[in-house]
């Protein structure tokens, strides 16, 4: 018998190769230079194949968008338990726990998705609400509550919470886009920048 999974199974698979490349591609060429007929070849299937999965290619990018998204919720730490672990636990200690990662395997292809959404944001409404939804404003709506929090216990000193969150957001958002470079970022690199921006957070011993 003829296992009627196989069908859906091979068209997500055709979907998410659909995804990735046009991220790779968009990332590489640019939006407006890359067709749907050059997706379709770069996963060996037909033009026509294409939109059996997506209405357009502005369909595609809302999906690039919206997968950005869906891993990002996966690997967001808890606020609630970082207000916990706030009330007994050095700030430094705390704030580090607000990095998140993205699996290894999608890290590249993540921070391909905000190299493409910095330079459609320019002529592109939708890019430009990404970029302010999972990069600026996450921050604020994020790490702020928390200092916030901290504030309230006693835990920190007083200080420029508006300020430090957009420093962290600026220097996380070039990280991304330094990536693409001759001289990109390593893991390793990355967590000694925002060590160093956690350390401006003093506290207070209580």
């Amino acid at each position: 018998m003829k296992d009627t999974h196989d069908g859906s199974r091979k068209k997500v698979n055709t979907k998410q190769k659909i995804i990735e490349s046009a991220i790779i591609m968009f990332s590489e060429y640019g939006y407006y230079r890359v067709s749907t007929r050059d997706i379709a070849n770069a996963v060996h299937i037909k033009s026509a194949s294409l939109y059996s999965h997506f209405a357009s290619k502005d369909d595609i990018l809302t999906s690039i968008y919206d997968l950005y998204k869906e891993k990002m919720g996966k690997v967001l730490p808890d606020l609630d338990e970082l207000y916990k672990l706030a009330e007994t636990a050095p700030p430094f200690e705390v704030l580090t726990k607000t990095n998140f990662f993205f699996e290894p395997e999608d890290q590249e292809i993540m921070d391909r998705v905000v190299t493409i959404a910095a330079v459609e944001s320019r002529t592109d409404k939708r890019s430009e609400e990404f970029l302010k939804e999972c990069i600026f404003s996450l921050p604020i709506n994020f790490t702020a509550k928390l200092l916030e929090r901290m504030l309230e216990l006693g835990r920190i000193e007083p200080l420029d919470i508006d300020a430090f969150v957009v420093l962290l957001a600026n220097f996380c958002f070039s990280a991304a886009i330094r990536n693409f470079t001759v001289d990109p970022i390593t893991m390793e690199d990355w967590m000694k920048g925002t060590s160093l921006l956690y350390q401006m957070v003093k506290p207070t011993g209580k």
